[in-house]
């Protein structure tokens, strides 16, 4: 790929940046792919319909927005006077590119070449109307989702849940060997009685402990698993019963503690084991200083286990050792969560050490997990550029996988599932390790993000047998949550409700609240379409909870429009209305567009349900007609069926058919199954209320058989309502009955089924059962009020 220079700026595409002399210019990101595609089809006006598929990856975006981000371009060119340089309205056409190009050499080297190490200045803000817009362009047409944050973090709790854990094995110097001891063992936090300056130690120290048994063959529990585990214990000795649940949750059968005392100048380390070892093992070592202490005493522990211990081949200088203190302490910052105080620590280091390739690749870690995400890849780059064959393959991979998380950070999934394959590809002969498992569980959530289902079981399958051999059994739970998520995205709801409750429950157990909130969120709305309300209730206190104790705003927003849901599906009509009111007040204050779309919609169906047709169809309206994308093709085609609906409500046949002709058109642009089956059942809903019985029947069959071949419990409801009470409405009796028999094994645990048959029993006249029907909707109503009419005790007359 080429760079393209004008006037005096210069655009490139592979690096995604434009320049102004020696000014990197801030552009919002489809404003940079206006710019990209008009130069590279110079030749030629390009229609506004063409830009916006090919920026868009769809081409109903509105107008209005694709003139924000087109004034929004001009704008940071310059090209705002009349005489319009570079960018030409051509009227009731498009635009075309006029300023003169010169063509410059490639943009950028292959993966491994250099890259200069530049910080990219802040992006602006987002337009309000251009918010929208920013998905990704590897997301196929029609399946772009919600804005960044959530996105990201429904594929696993965005990088919190994924690759660059910056834990022990990224930074330890030997690759871990082939296990030869079976059982796992858990070192706990040391506990370090010395001045204060030294509590660096307690994870430093435990860190150097656990590699250097790692390295002599003991299985070890992973570091970002056991601070999680272990964050409540301080230097207090664990009881029995915290003991057994640090155990069960990692999987370990050995606990060792380690404690450090200074004493005139000298250090002392003990390691003894805690749970797994009768008579318990006690080793120590002394040393004048504190890391060699920790050294001594590891060897002597992997001893007694009946290990040998990792030689130290070359005898490390003063120098060496002082370089050894510093990254022990910035390790064990990172492993704390104090990025800042890692960097501190890097920078007493002088140039000759701070060149060094694993001080680098720490530095690129802090930096992406302080969100400077240009330096960071810059670094990344750089090594790689800077390496060659012959170099350690997992400190390759660990560089590459540094890279991955930039791209995922940045929702770039292709590069993601190319540089994870490169990772699989360079360890996949060699022994499991952290890296082998991160690069297939990030290319499992980039094949996710792309909608190729089936490759991204494969891979997590292969990385859970990775991550089960290292022990991170936090990183299992990760993935038991990805997988169910995954299942859910593809309407597998009975499938997905097993991974996430056990995902959910381990992730609880290491305290991993973030990725425990959005498994749980999946969770809820799995036993929704399961049609267990009731189950769904719950688990809501602990949502609740969950939501409370959420530090990112519009996280919080999205999981409590799941609470919305999950009250409202049980009759709890206030507490509903009040948490979504708070929830569209929310996210109106902080131009929260996604979700307010989200939260409209839900405040559309809850109005249609009372019988507020008209404000129903004005929300619903009002958001389908912006560039607003649903987290799912469920949610979307659920935001068409409401309008249509509500269309229908309101006796305005000819306004719900240009509706359902457009639901149609957005159905098969997005393929999805689910948004063709409601694309049908609402051109079937039309036809019922526009009198074409015949029609109507013929998609009303097809919508249940389609319905019933993909055995989602709430669409197959959905399905049988809407006709039955069409040919209740005809007074076709003898046809109703078996439709709504169909729902009648869920009318015990769902209101809208055990509603359906007392319409059902009512019509037939049939007093016992309509009695019995009648009961069960009642208690499962909640505020909910059952229609007067089928209250009345139904009376057989002679038609009947």
């Amino acid at each position: 790929m080429h760079q393209f220079r004008f006037d005096d700026f210069r655009l490139d595409p592979a690096r995604r940046e434009l320049w102004r002399g020696d000014a990197l210019l801030a552009l919002p990101p489809k404003a940079f792919d206006c710019i990209a595609y008009l130069i590279e089809h110079r030749e030629r006006a390009v229609g506004r319909d063409e830009l916006m598929a090919a920026v868009w990856g769809r081409s109903e975006v509105s107008d209005n927005l694709l003139d924000q981000v087109m004034l929004r371009a001009r704008r940071t060119l310059g090209d705002t006077d009349e005489a319009r340089r570079m960018i030409r309205t051509v009227p009731r056409f498009g635009y075309a590119w006029v300023a003169a190009v010169e063509v410059i050499g490639a943009a950028r080297v292959a993966e491994t070449g250099a890259a200069t190490a530049r910080e990219t200045p802040p992006a602006p803000a987002i337009d309000a109307g251009e918010r929208d817009a920013v998905h990704d362009a590897a997301v196929p047409t029609g399946h772009a989702r919600r804005a960044r944050g959530v996105r990201a973090a429904m594929f696993a709790g965005a990088t919190a849940v994924l690759l660059f854990a910056l834990a022990a094995a990224w930074w330890s110097r030997r690759p871990p060997p082939p296990r030869t001891h079976a059982n796992l063992a858990l070192l706990l936090p040391v506990a370090v009685d010395a001045d204060a300056k030294y509590a660096w130690a307690r994870l430093g120290a435990m860190e150097l402990i656990a590699d250097r048994l790692r390295s002599a063959g003991q299985a070890m529990v992973p570091s970002d698993n056991v601070v999680p585990l272990a964050r409540d214990l301080g230097s207090n000795e664990p009881d029995a019963a915290q003991l057994q649940a640090m155990a069960g949750a990692s999987a370990a059968a050995l606990v060792l503690r380690a404690r450090a005392n200074q004493s005139g100048g000298s250090w002392r380390v003990s390691v003894t084991s805690l749970l797994g070892r009768t008579p318990p093992l006690f080793v120590e070592g002394d040393a004048r200083d504190l890391l060699e202490a920790a050294r001594i005493a590891a060897d002597r522990t992997a001893a007694q286990l009946g290990l040998v211990p990792p030689r130290e081949d070359d005898p490390r200088s003063p120098r060496e050792r002082a370089l050894d203190g510093v990254l022990q302490q910035a390790e064990a910052a990172m492993l704390a969560d104090q990025p800042d105080t890692a960097r501190a620590l890097l920078d007493t280091l002088d140039a000759e050490q701070a060149a060094r390739p694993e001080v680098r690749f720490r530095r690129a870690g802090i930096d992406f997990r302080s969100g400077r995400l240009d330096a960071a890849q810059a670094t990344f780059e750089s090594l790689l550029a800077a390496g060659s064959s012959g170099d350690d393959p997992l400190f390759r991979a660990r560089v590459l996988n540094g890279l991955g998380n930039v791209a995922l950070r940045r929702d770039d999934y292709a590069t993601v599932e190319r540089i994870a394959g490169s990772v699989v590809a360079l360890l996949g002969d060699s022994a499991p390790s952290p890296e082998l498992g991160r690069a297939l569980t990030g290319r499992a959530i980039a094949r996710s993000a792309l909608f190729r289902f089936d490759e991204a079981v494969a891979d997590f399958a292969q990385a859970r047998v990775v991550l089960e051999s290292v022990g991170d059994r936090l990183g299992l739970a990760r993935i038991d949550a990805n997988l169910g998520i995954l299942e859910a995205r593809r309407d597998r709801y009975a499938e997905a409700l097993p991974l996430l409750e056990r995902g959910a429950d381990q992730l609880a157990n290491f305290h991993d609240l973030t990725s425990e909130l959005f498994a749980r969120v999946a969770a809820a709305y799995a036993r929704l379409y399961q049609l267990d309300v009731v189950a769904a209730l719950a688990g809501e206190a602990r949502l609740r909870e969950l939501v409370e104790r959420e530090p990112n705003p519009q996280w919080k927003r999205y999981a409590t429009l799941a609470r919305v849901d999950v009250l409202a599906a049980n009759g709890r009509l206030g507490e509903a209305q009040a948490l979504l009111a708070g929830v569209i007040a929310d996210a109106t204050r902080a131009g929260d567009a996604p979700l307010l779309g989200s939260a409209r919609i839900i405040a559309a169906r809850e109005a249609l349900a009372r019988g507020d047709a008209a404000h129903a169809a004005n929300e619903a309206a009002d958001v389908l007609k912006t560039s607003w994308q649903a987290e799912t093709p469920r949610e979307q085609a659920g935001a068409w069926l409401a309008l249509v609906r509500a269309r229908l409500a309101r006796g305005d046949i000819g306004a719900a058919r240009d509706d359902v002709d457009a639901f149609a058109r957005w159905a098969e642009r997005d393929g999805a199954p689910v948004a063709r089956l409601y694309g049908v059942l609402a051109r079937a809903e039309h036809a019922a209320a526009n009198g074409a019985a015949a029609q109507a029947d013929a998609d009303f069959a097809a919508a249940l058989a389609q319905a019933e071949r993909q055995r989602v419990p709430e669409d197959v409801l959905r399905v049988s309502m809407a006709y039955a009470q069409a040919m209740l409405a005809r007074g076709e009796l003898a046809r109703a009955g078996p439709v709504a028999a169909r729902t009648a094994s869920w009318a015990a645990r769902s209101y809208d089924a055990a509603l359906l048959q007392v319409r059902l029993y009512h019509a037939l006249a049939q007093v016992e059962p309509w009695r019995e029907a009648l009961g069960q909707a009642r208690r499962l109503a909640g505020e909910r009020v059952v229609p007067v009419e089928l209250t009345r005790e139904p009376v057989r007359t002679a038609a009947r």
